[in-house]
């Protein structure tokens, strides 16, 4: 049982061949490559020890690499041609991922060792200012990510207003004997607590259903904005653009974590805990949209994908449609 790092593999980006076609039919596994100074890095947590340890389905830690294999496959948009031409492979680079292994048995420290290893690739993404995209794993991927950027902006400034956007059906502020991908917020509020910080966290999607009473009254301890799943359903967007950016306001900076049971089964039917009721990924799409455009997002994770219980590739579709749509809200409009 040990954590291993594996670079850049050329392998898993393959995609059409499409010789007759014009100069526009241009696809991302033509112009991904080993991340060197890109404005975008793609790092992999092949990890799902802390959704082992939350009693969860495993299967998460195989997920990164078939993620990006379905982003190799999808085109690059026009909009994205038109601003960059020439320059597409100088856009968005794979620098490789973590592996957890674990033998899919609960394993003391080999979490907390992965998570921290992943975390020091972030901060070294994040020290030079280009956009991390974390691709998971289980939700234990967020306290990696956040020790990620927080050790990151720390070596270049002082005391910046860091807060966190969760799209996600659950808290995940629980108390375990231990980290598990339902304890990340609860470790990030416990982190800042020790230099006297309060945790700027909104999560968006929670459902009443799949939290307990007690994982709420931590919440409103903790202070923790919340738009509920029927809340989102039920309020014009409007309303929740104006909460999102309210929340945005007086940060410095922000990291946007994805759980992908947010989503509505019928869209996502590949995670540890499937949604009952869900979000649509239209509306999914617009808060990712509106919280790139704030230009103060460092770090971005998608998390939860579990390849076992897919149907017709559709979960890894979508993950992949999210990764682009991220990419290309980046390079447009963010900073």
């Amino acid at each position: 049982m040990s954590v291993k790092y594996t670079a850049f593999e050329q392998a898993v980006y393959t995609g059409r061949q499409e010789p007759y076609e014009n100069t526009l039919a241009q696809y991302w596994y033509q112009h991904i490559h080993t991340f060197e100074q890109q404005p975008i890095a793609l790092l992999g947590f092949a990890c799902d020890q802390g959704v082992n340890r939350n009693q969860g389905r495993i299967g998460a830690k195989y997920a990164p690499r078939i993620i990006k294999s379905a982003l190799a496959k999808l085109p690059i948009s026009w909009a994205l041609q038109q601003r960059y031409a020439e320059q597409l492979s100088a856009l968005v680079g794979d620098a490789g991922e973590i592996h957890c292994q674990d033998e899919d048995r609960i394993i003391p420290e080999l979490l907390e060792q992965a998570q921290h290893q992943y975390a020091d690739s972030i901060a070294a993404i994040v020290a030079q200012n280009r956009l991390a995209i974390g691709i998971g794993g289980g939700h234990e991927i967020a306290w990696g990510s956040f020790l990620g950027l927080h050790q990151g902006l720390s070596a270049q400034h002082s005391a910046l207003n860091i807060g966190v956007i969760n799209l996600d059906a659950h808290l995940d502020l629980r108390q375990d004997q231990y980290a598990t991908s339902g304890t990340p917020f609860r470790q990030i509020a416990e982190y800042l607590a020790t230099s006297g910080q309060l945790l700027a966290y909104f999560c968006i999607g929670v459902s009443e259903f799949a939290n307990t009473a007690a994982l709420f009254e931590r919440a409103k301890a903790l202070k923790v904005k919340m738009l509920s799943d029927n809340d989102c359903y039920r309020l014009t967007w409007q309303v929740i653009e104006s909460q999102i950016l309210a929340f945005i306001a007086p940060l410095d900076r922000l990291y946007l974590t994805i759980d992908l049971d947010c989503l509505n089964a019928g869209t996502m039917p590949a995670v540890s805990a499937v949604a009952a009721k869900g979000l649509p990924l239209d509306f999914v799409e617009r808060c990712i949209s509106t919280i790139i455009q704030s230009g103060k997002v460092s770090v971005i994770d998608i998390a939860e994908y579990n390849p076992h219980y897919d149907i017709d590739g559709r979960g890894a579709k979508v993950a992949a449609r999210l990764l682009a749509l991220i990419s290309e809200q980046q390079l447009l409009n963010g900073e």
